[in-house]
C-alpha cells in the first residue's frame, strides 16, 4: 500500500493555526497603534524651527476705501501674495524638509531675540505703517499734496556684525544725525546716504521727555551689496507718523501681517481712485515693500510666494528688482516682472492693456 502525499501542492497556502493568525494580528495592530501614536506626537512636539509654506493671493480693490472722492470699481484685480509661517512640529518640520516648496528655518532666523508674540505684533505694525505709506504715495502719485510729519526714526531691527550691532538696539528712536534732524525714517537714510563707509556720526537717541537726548558715535562700515556705500546696518520706522491726506483713504489688511503687500496697496489705491481698469481687466499678483519716495523694496520668502502665484493662475507678477533672479528660478513659465519703483509698477501694467494713462501723468488730483 502505497502511504498518501501529505505535501502541499504548489500554490495552495495552508492556514495557520488560529494561535499563530491572532499573534499576527496582534504584532501588525500594535505596529500601526505605534506609528498612528508617532504620527499624533510628531504633530505636538515643537522643534525650534519655522516652516515657511505656500500662503494667498489676496486681492485688494474692496479693501481699499476711499470717502470724500469718485471711486471705480472695475474687473481685474490687484492681489498682494502672502507665506504661511509656523512654528515647526517634527511633523511639519519632516513635510517641510521633504516638500521642495517650503522651507525651514531655525527659529533665531525668523525671530532673533524676539518671542513668536512680539514678531507677530512687529508684524502687525509693519503693515499698518506699510498701508499708510501706500495711501501716501498712491495720492501722491495722482497729483495729490501730502504732508508727513514725525518725531524721529526707530529702529526695528539691528544687524548683526554691522556697524550699528552693539551700539543701538530695536526701539531706539533716532532724532538727529551730526545735528541735522530727523523726524522720519527717510530722513536718516538720506543723512546716511551723504556719507562714505569709515566715516563717524553722530547719531542723537532720544532717551525720553525727562531727559535730553543721548550722542552716540558711529563709524559706517560698508554695505554687504556695493563696498562703496556706507552702511549702518539697521531697519527702522517713523516714530508717531503722520500724514495730512486731502480726503479719507482706509484699507483693510485682516490678520496679515507684514510689509510686503505695500505695493499692491499702493497700485490698488490708484486703481479704485482712476476710472478704467489698472490691470486691463487681468488678474494680477504683487509683492514688494512701497518707501514714501515710490521706491520698492524687498521682501522675503519669495520662492514661496511664486508658487503661491501659480497655483491661483495670476497673468503677471510684480516683483522688487531684488528677486527678480530667484523669482525666475521658481517661475516654470509664469510671467514676472521685476518693478524698482511706482512709475515701473504702472508701465508693467499699461504693457498687459491696463489703463495707466492718469496715473503717469500725474494730474488726477486736477480732474
Amino acid at each position: 500500500m502505497v502511504a498518501p502525499d501529505l505535501s502541499t501542492p504548489v500554490g495552495v497556502e495552508v492556514e495557520p493555526p488560529r494561535s499563530r493568525r491572532r499573534l499576527r494580528n496582534y504584532i501588525l495592530g500594535g505596529i500601526v497603534g505605534l506609528l498612528l501614536v508617532a504620527i499624533v506626537t510628531a504633530n505636538f512636539v515643537r522643534l525650534p524651527y519655522y516652516v515657511i509654506s505656500p500662503g494667498q493671493v489676496r486681492p485688494t480693490q474692496d479693501a481699499v476705501q476711499v470717502e470724500g472722492r469718485p471711486t471705480y470699481r472695475d474687473s481685474g484685480e490687484i492681489g498682494y501674495t502672502t507665506v504661511s509661517s509656523s512654528e515647526a512640529t517634527a511633523w511639519s518640520a519632516l513635510i517641510g524638509w521633504i516638500d521642495p516648496t517650503r522651507d525651514v528655518f531655525p527659529a533665531r532666523e525668523v525671530l532673533g531675540d524676539q518671542t513668536h508674540e512680539d514678531n507677530r505684533a512687529r508684524n502687525l505694525q509693519l503693515m499698518d505703517s506699510s498701508k499708510q505709506t501706500a495711501e501716501v504715495v498712491a495720492l501722491r502719485q495722482l497729483g495729490y499734496d501730502v504732508a508727513a510729519t514725525g518725531t524721529g526714526a526707530v529702529i526695528f531691527e539691528v544687524v548683526e556684525g554691522s556697524a550699528a550691532d552693539g551700539v543701538l538696539q530695536p526701539g531706539d528712536t533716532v532724532v538727529a544725525v551730526d545735528d541735522q534732524p530727523v523726524g522720519l525714517a527717510e530722513d536718516l537714510v538720506a543723512a546716511l546716504a551723504a556719507h562714505e563707509p569709515g566715516d563717524t556720526v553722530t547719531l542723537a537717541i532720544d532717551q525720553g521727555p525727562d531727559e535730553g537726548p543721548v550722542a552716540v558715535p558711529v563709524t559706517l562700515g560698508h554695505h554687504p551689496d556695493d563696498a562703496a556705500t556706507a552702511f549702518l546696518g539697521v531697519s527702522s520706522g517713523t516714530r508717531e507718523l503722520q500724514f495730512d491726506l486731502p480726503f479719507e483713504v482706509s484699507i483693510d489688511s485682516g490678520d496679515v501681517g507684514g510689509p510686503s503687500a505695500g505695493l499692491a496697496f499702493t497700485l490698488a489705491t490708484i486703481d479704485v481712485l482712476t476710472p478704467g481698469s489698472l490691470t486691463g481687466g487681468n488678474d494680477v499678483a504683487v509683492t514688494g515693500t512701497i518707501r514714501l519716495d515710490g521706491t520698492i523694496g524687498p521682501i522675503g520668502g519669495i520662492h514661496q510666494k511664486v508658487e503661491t502665484v501659480k497655483d491661483h493662475g495670476s497673468k503677471l507678477f510684480l516683483v522688487p528688482d531684488d528677486e527678480y533672479e530667484e523669482a525666475l528660478q521658481y517661475a516654470d513659465g509664469l510671467q514676472v516682472v521685476a518693478v524698482s519703483d511706482v512709475t515701473e509698477a504702472l508701465e508693467a501694467l499699461g504693457s498687459i492693456g491696463g489703463d495707466v494713462e492718469v496715473a503717469l501723468a500725474g494730474d488726477a488730483a486736477t480732474q
